[in-house]
């Protein structure tokens, strides 16, 4: 480390020249945001105010960034460190795991002051020639804590990106740095890193001890105020009656150019993603919130640097670093072309009227999302933390990657030789946390429940009123691990955003159990299925029976039940010879009929293949209009299945949870089927029991010619 400074002394020595007084022994800390483009602009203006040991954490954006992070930390002006959870959904997780292991070196190492900084903030000192050492002499006392108060520039009104330093461009935000603030702003604090427990991205939790006051703190604010009494009761928040200005303060460019904000919140890297209608309208709406220009910034310190003519001067005495900012900068400026060619017209045209400053009206965003292309992350995404993962995650578990549809349904192979439960494998080093679990209490959704009774459970994530998913457990659900499972379907709905009742089935015994009606009709009554736009019930076999039976519990609700049973009653389906168990419960009752209960829905989807005898006389048994009968020929028992490894399955509960699905609609997308192995596999069966060995040749000729 002591080589590396003495490096970056050299290389900037002509630039900034030093004062040989001590300097506080301050680590910077940065995660890089697909901000490259202003990274040597951030690195310069940190290093000029004397900040010598900067470590820039990598998001892997992309190669150009990588590489250009990679070259600054040659030439000895950072330690730069890589990520290995690139992309944009990994955001959240990324940020949580750099951050816990930053403050963990920087506590080990005994480092005097720590600050986290995002990258698009500048840390600007307002007293005497603007550098650090100013700050020091202008504080009465030495201090644990320094919370700095934060500017938030807007856009100035600039639609499109420029390589220029942001100072020069961005003007106006929440006020300035020694006039009125208009609205309460955040923090971001210099702290002692033995102090803090954790680390989030405005401020340092603060262990126990300090909390409690069992031990003294002393804690300014940037005009060196005494601030320990407010900021442990009343929070992280500099108000316009207290700004806390004087000495230094922090310059946040959130906004930006529209362009820039739009591009950095849809992702990066050789493929682009399409853009959902949810993800657009999300980020538009979420610039013009963060888009404030109620007054002039004010000057860039004390002793503002022309980032411009310091930048130009750098790069023309380092050439590498030069060749590959300009890389970075020629990415960045033709990344909207390459946006826009992969996108639905109507995204296009909105982000034209965006950029234009034009009116966009909210029904404008309404286009299909094409089934099995990359996409931008959901706006109110449930991307799982560092811990999540370290909780969901075995041992012998490797990271997971973008989730297939054959992990989102995992469990949709039932057929009826899985009645009998296998033992759950035991987790090799720990019992893993089930996904609802982890997401109540480590992410942003923390609202749900989780009901449990001795053969059944119930659990609940609620994430928003639109749509309510309610999913049945089937007989493959029942071997799994009692304790890590999760509902059927959980991934698929958690991607949508959308709530989910997950009824846990313990037990083959098709739902028949008091307790647990006695619990499902106690939500009816106490009108929690009524709170939502619209609900939707599911399952397959066994729990395509439960989603049928159930769906009485709210009137006007959407049905998809894969291979159905509509009763395992000796008296209304004696002649189903299948599954014993679940025929030796008891069946007198409430919801013994999913045929009769299910009369009160909306819509139900059954589909089946129709050479299944029993799954077909099933299926026959439900005879009220509001029933749409889909028939999946060749995918026998296993229709769940078929769709999953068709890669459609997410598509077709998509269509039937939102009110797009058809008959018709639901047949194309079971055309993506057709060359699957299983599918291929009954179609030759089928081809000899009709027409024996000559059918089945011109079959193979057939299949021949088409590959």
């Amino acid at each position: 480390m002591e080589r590396t400074m003495e490096s970056a002394r050299t290389s900037l020595k002509e630039g900034f020249p030093r004062k040989k007084i001590k300097l506080p022994d301050l680590a910077l800390h940065m995660l890089m945001q697909d901000s490259a483009p202003q990274l040597v602009d951030w690195v310069l203006h940190h290093r000029a105010l004397g900040i010598e040991a900067i470590t820039v954490h990598g998001d892997g954006a992309n190669t150009q960034a990588t590489k250009l992070a990679q070259a600054l930390a040659d030439a000895g002006l950072i330690t730069f460190s890589p990520t290995n959870r690139p992309g944009l959904a990994n955001a959240r997780s990324r940020e949580i795991s750099v951050q816990e292991k930053a403050l963990q070196a920087e506590t080990d190492a005994r480092r005097e002051y720590f600050l986290w900084l995002q990258p698009d903030d500048f840390l600007v000192i307002d007293a005497g020639a603007g550098r650090l050492e100013d700050l020091v002499a202008g504080l009465s006392t030495v201090p644990d804590l320094i919370s700095l108060t934060m500017q938030i520039a807007g856009g100035s009104g600039q639609a499109r990106f420029a390589d220029a330093p942001l100072p020069t461009r961005f003007t106006r935000g929440t006020g300035g740095a020694t006039g009125p603030l208009f609205l309460g702003v955040p923090l971001r604090t210099i702290f002692r890193p033995g102090m803090a427990r954790a680390l989030q991205t405005a401020r340092p939790k603060l262990k126990a001890k300090y909390i409690r006051r069992k031990e003294p703190v002393t804690w300014l604010n940037g005009a060196g105020e005494d601030v320990a009494e407010r900021y442990l009761e009343k929070g992280w928040l500099a108000m316009p009656d207290k700004p806390g200005l004087g000495l230094a303060h922090v310059i946040s460019f959130m906004a930006q150019d529209k362009e820039t904000f739009l591009l950095r919140h849809t992702g990066s890297g050789e493929t682009l993603p399409f853009m959902t209608p949810e993800h657009l309208k999300g980020t538009i709406q979420r610039y013009y919130k963060l888009n404030f220009a109620m007054a002039e910034m004010g000057p860039f310190g004390a002793g503002p640097q022309d980032l411009q003519e310091t930048r130009a001067a750098f790069l023309a005495g380092h050439p590498e670093i030069a060749r590959l900012h300009a890389e970075v900068i020629a990415e960045f400026s033709g990344r909207l072309e390459r946006l826009l060619a992969v996108q639905d017209p109507k995204a296009a045209k909105i982000v034209a009227a965006f950029l234009a400053g034009a009116n966009i009206t909210l029904d404008s965003f309404d286009w299909p999302v094409p089934f099995g292309a990359l996409t931008t992350p959901p706006i109110l995404s449930e991307a799982q933390s560092a811990w999540a993962e370290r909780l969901v995650r075995t041992e012998d578990q490797p990271e997971a990657e973008e989730e297939a549809e054959e992990q989102i349904w995992a469990d949709a192979d039932d057929g009826p030789d899985s009645e009998t439960p296998a033992p759950a494998r035991a987790d090799k080093a720990v019992i893993a946390a089930p996904a609802w679990l982890s997401d109540l209490r480590l992410s942003g959704q923390a609202h749900g429940f989780y009901h449990s009774m001795p053969n059944y459970a119930c659990t609940y994530v609620a994430r928003s009123r639109e749509h309510l998913l309610i999913s049945f457990d089937n007989l493959a659900s029942v071997r799994e691990n009692p304790v890590s499972r999760q509902p059927w379907g959980y991934d698929f709905v958690r991607k949508e955003n959308w709530s989910h009742l997950g009824v846990l089935s313990y037990v083959p015994g098709w739902f028949r159990d008091v307790n647990l009606h006695t619990y499902l009709r106690s939500l009816r009554d106490s009108g929690f299925f009524e709170q939502f736009e619209q609900v939707t019930m599911f399952g397959t076999s066994m729990g395509g029976y439960g989603a049928a039976a159930f769906s009485s519990l709210a009137p006007g609700c959407r049905v998809a039940a894969f291979s159905p049973q509509s009763t395992l009653s000796p008296r209304l389906a004696g002649w189903d010879p299948r599954y014993p168990t679940g025929k030796r419960a008891d069946w007198a009752g409430h919801f013994s009929d999913a045929a009769e209960e299910a009369r009160s829905a909306s819509q139900v989807w059954l589909f089946y293949d129709p050479a299944v005898p029993m799954d077909r006389r099933h299926v026959e048994r439900f005879t009220s209009p509001n029933v749409v009968r889909v028939p999946l020929r060749y995918a026998d028992h296993k229709t769940a299945l078929m769709l999953r490894n068709g890669r459609v399955l997410s598509a077709v509960m998509r269509d039937i949870a939102t009110g797009k699905a058809s008959l018709a609609t639901l047949m194309k997308h079971y055309r993506a089927c057709r060359t699957l192995p299983d599918y291929v596999e009954g179609l030759r069966a089928r081809a000899q029991r009709s027409g024996g060995a000559p059918r089945l040749a011109r079959l193979e000729r057939a299949l021949k010619q088409i590959g």
